[in-house]
């Protein structure tokens, strides 16, 4: 045999080791963008699943605020009209005056209702607790 007929047998085998080689590499590669798939779609739940439970927590924050607003507002009515009342010397008949009970019990009612806010903003973050990623 000559140098010319032994080299087309040593390539055929390297041709077959490459095409092996580049077969499980692309095997490797399909394994990997499988995986790669599935922890994306799982840290995607998670980021919603996070997006959710602060979107819930944010809403209550806004009541809250938006209570607090109304309670500062219905206190400076209050003292405009303790204010009044104290310009016409008549502060005596500050409890019984109709517009001060309705006022008082409309704070109260402010005060009850931010208070039961923060008790559900409070429950809502321990409740989802921060979302973890599993390995």
């Amino acid at each position: 045999m000559t140098e010319e007929e032994k080299q087309p047998e040593q390539e055929e085998p390297k041709a077959d080791r490459a095409s092996k080689m580049m077969n499980d590499m692309i095997s490797g590669l399909r394994e990997f963008g499988t995986v790669a798939m599935e922890k994306a779609e799982e840290l995607g739940k998670i980021a919603t699943e996070k997006a959710e439970e602060l979107t819930k927590v944010g809403k209550i924050k806004l009541d809250i605020h938006q209570l607090n607003r109304s309670k500062i507002k219905t206190l400076a009515e209050l003292g405009e009209l303790v204010f009044n009342l104290g310009e016409e010397n008549k502060l005596a008949e500050l409890s019984t005056h109709e517009n001060y009970t309705v006022l008082a019990k409309s704070i109260r009612e402010v005060v009850a209702e931010i208070k039961e806010k923060e008790a559900q903003a409070e429950h809502a973050a321990s409740e989802d607790g921060p979302a973890e990623v599993k390995e």
